[in-house]
């Protein structure tokens, strides 16, 4: 007896369970995506402190760089002072309680940081944070645990 096969049709691309995988990992990316809440300016060195607050996303601020040579930025864009004061009015007119977050580095002068924080109090902002980092392991103090 003779038997005869049918040979099975190919099975065709499936592009249904492809796009599945592909929706699935575009709704993990954007669950997942982290925004910019630093304004991170590699130029700035910023100084130690014991106690820093963990970094708080804080979406409506005005973070203010001031970097070692003077020149204050905002948004990767340098201001002079009246423009600073001009942007901070702005500001202002916005929403008073607005954060102004301003990020020093070490080595800038401290009348450059007097100037920023006086424009922000003329244009009426008044909640005004510094960002620091935290010590590095070797600069903590270790002499109260060997004083007992």
């Amino acid at each position: 007896m003779k038997f005869h096969y049918k040979m099975p049709s190919p099975i065709g691309f499936q592009l249904a369970p492809m796009l599945d995988i592909v929706f699935l990992l575009l709704v993990f990316f954007i669950v997942t995506q982290t925004f910019e809440d630093d304004e991170p300016d590699l130029s700035i060195n910023l100084p130690s402190a014991e106690t820093p607050k963990p970094g708080e996303n804080v979406s409506n601020e005005v973070i203010v760089n001031i970097r070692k040579d003077g020149t204050v930025v905002i948004n990767r864009q340098p201001y002079t002072m009246p423009q600073l004061e001009d942007k901070l009015f702005s500001v202002a007119r916005l929403d008073k309680t607005m954060l102004v977050r301003i990020r020093v580095d070490e080595k800038a002068e401290s009348g450059v940081v007097v100037h920023v924080m006086d424009a922000c109090l003329k244009a009426g902002l008044n909640n005004i944070s510094f960002s620091t980092r935290p010590p590095a392991p070797s600069s903590i103090n270790v002499s109260n645990s060997q004083a007992s």
